[in-house]
């Protein structure tokens, strides 16, 4: 997987490039050098928290060519996440292997039953040298709810006000749990200061429908971020620590650097040759670590998303639900996984297609009162994939599938190309396909074609690579992204309601499951309750019975980060496997630093 290459968040308008948004239960530990190491150890040295400031420069990777960036990330086009990460703050950040959530922008938020009240750090501060307030705060959860935020499910910008100077109030309009809405508004980011934002905000209140936000496309952007922007050429982006940073005392370099970087030769060859001091997150197989030096370091995070199978709901043939279901008992996962890691450990088949992540520790189906009620399509049961097919009419001739009409079962399956992984997957998925009589053809496309005309333009597909889960472990949030979101409306075109029949009897009397409703109801629920986990369970049977999507595998980040200039916590932190992504969020803390100059 590349350099930029995530999952979109639902906590931003779906409709956008990826941004990455992890909720992980349990621990992924750093996995430490695979090398001998230098006399400093592996991780570059012990880290005192008292490390002077040097001249040094951190860099790092970027996809987007720097001269073509743009700072707006509800803007489709060349917006550069991993920069965005230290340009900018997140309201708060989420702690993978403890649950917990960690101050960011924000340092304290409270959800009440009618009122859930955000307070901002004192000190956080514009890099126009302006005070970040409260109303900077309302200014951009006003835009988001404009912009189709979820927190649109339970309240409305009339309800969402500056009380003070750092505090905003959110009237709740429905029922909401604080889990849901904490980790709807964790990927937010505090980067909308007045000077870019303000006559857009009230052009949207005047016209919701006005495209004043989705196109502007500010060259240099104002943060709020331990870096600051200070130029961009056509090969890198420099960045400055912000001296007024409320993260600055914990700051040891001067200068952040993105280079660009196009896809995953490049960004390895880039660290064996000391261009880069880190990969953020990229997936690299066993052969290949061997060849970094012994001086570079691996941090494994969970990402709680992964590679699916997306069709195109009015499709002729892929809209039809018994192919669906013969096309995943016709692909054996366990394969897919096995060739996509490359021999590693970074890929997890998709043990019961259900839409929930945690395929690594079984934790998806700690959710299931009867994992057995699920149909799991493991394996390559061709026997009954064409008992499927037949039973919707279609008969295999020379080898070959067709239907009523005598037309070919047959769809183009795209993946982006730089995704050296999701290759790998599609052309074994492919291979099971075709051996099983459907004609399938691979195709790989440029990031840009693939995100900006394939899934969010007007070129369409028929089936595409497609991430199953936004990155969040609790069910509410996973199914609602692949059931009812913006994007399975729009990329992939799945209906607002199913027939389906009750859980574990497939051959059941159907009846009708209104998505909308159903989401609006589990969104408020405890979820330590026999009635989220009942709701939960028949979400999670409709998706195994309708296959919205086809989940193959899950994955684990990789991060790289080299100690021969900079100092990196060992794996008994748990900021370094706990909260993404090390190479942005650790230097925040004093945990990512520079080693002293000689």
């Amino acid at each position: 997987m590349s350099q930029e290459s995530v999952p979109h968040s639902t906590a931003e308008t779906s409709r956008r490039r990826l941004l990455q948004s992890t909720g992980a239960a349990g621990a992924a530990a750093l996995a430490g050098c695979f090398g001998g190491g230098d006399s400093d150890g592996p991780t570059g040295g012990e880290i005192t928290g008292d490390e002077p400031m040097t001249e040094r420069t951190f860099t790092a990777p970027t996809s987007v060519i720097p001269g073509d960036m743009q700072w707006n990330d509800s803007n489709d086009s060349n917006y550069p996440d991993r920069p965005g990460f230290v340009v900018f703050d997140r309201l708060l950040y989420f702690r993978a292997t403890t649950g917990e959530f960690v101050e960011g922008a924000l340092s304290d938020w409270e959800v009440g039953e009618d009122t859930a009240t955000l307070t901002l750090q004192e000190g956080v501060t514009w890099h126009n040298g302006e005070d970040a307030t409260a109303a900077d705060l309302e200014r951009k959860l006003h835009i988001s709810l404009y912009d189709n935020h979820p927190m649109g499910n339970y309240t409305s910008v009339e309800n969402v006000e500056a009380v003070d100077d750092r505090s905003v109030e959110i009237g709740l309009e429905a029922d909401v749990s604080e889990p849901v809405f904490l980790n709807s508004i964790r990927a937010l980011q505090l980067d909308r200061p007045a000077e870019q934002y303000e006559d857009i905000r009230q052009e949207l209140a005047d016209d919701p429908d006005s495209t004043a936000l989705t196109e502007f496309a500010p060259e240099e952007p104002i943060g709020t971020g331990p870096f600051a922007y200070e130029n961009a050429g056509e090969q890198e982006l420099v960045t400055t620590k912000f001296e007024d940073s409320h993260w600055a005392d914990d700051v040891n370099f001067r200068e952040y650097r993105f280079q660009f970087i196009d896809g995953n030769e490049q960004a390895w060859q880039a660290i064996r040759g000391g261009t880069v001091d880190a990969l953020h997150n990229i997936f690299t197989s066993p052969d290949i670590k061997a060849s970094f030096p012994d001086t570079v370091v691996e941090i494994q995070q969970p990402t709680n998303w992964g590679k699916s199978i997306a069709f195109d709901h009015e499709h002729e043939h892929l809209g039809q639900r018994e192919v669906r279901q013969a096309i995943a008992h016709a692909i054996d996962r366990e394969v897919v996984a096995e060739n996509s890691a490359g021999g590693g450990d970074a890929k997890a088949p998709v043990e019961i297609p259900t839409g929930i992540a945690g395929n690594f520790d079984g934790s998806a189906q700690d959710w299931l009162d009867d994992p057995d009620d699920f149909e799991d399509y493991s394996g390559q049961n061709t026997e009954r994939a064409a008992e499927l097919l037949e039973e919707a009419g279609f008969s295999r001739e020379n080898g070959t599938w067709v239907d009523e009409d005598g037309e070919t079962l047959e769809f183009e399956y795209k993946v982006p190309a730089a995704w050296n992984d999701w290759v790998d997957a599609a052309i074994t998925m492919n291979q099971h396909l075709q051996d099983f009589g459907i004609e399938t053809n691979l195709v790989t496309r440029d990031d840009g074609v693939y995100f900006g005309e394939d899934l969010y333009g007007d070129t369409g597909f028929d089936a595409a690579g497609f991430w199953f889960s936004d990155g969040w472990t609790y069910p509410y949030h996973s199914l609602n992204w692949s059931l009812n979101s913006w994007d399975a409306r729009n990329v992939y075109n799945y209906p607002e309601s199913v027939d389906v029949p009750p859980i574990g009897e497939p051959d059941g009397e159907s009846e009708t499951i209104e998505f909308g409703p159903e989401f609006e109801a589990l969104v408020g629920m405890d979820p330590d309750s026999d009635g989220t986990r009942q709701k939960i369970n028949e979400l999670a049977w409709a998706f195994n019975y309708d296959l919205p999507l086809l989940p193959l595998m899950e994955k684990v980040d990789q991060c790289f980060v080299s100690t021969e200039n900079f100092k990196v916590v060992d794996e008994s932190d748990a900021d370094a496997s706990g909260i993404q992504y090390p190479t942005t969020f650790l230097p925040r803390v004093g945990k990512l630093v520079a080693r002293a100059e000689e």
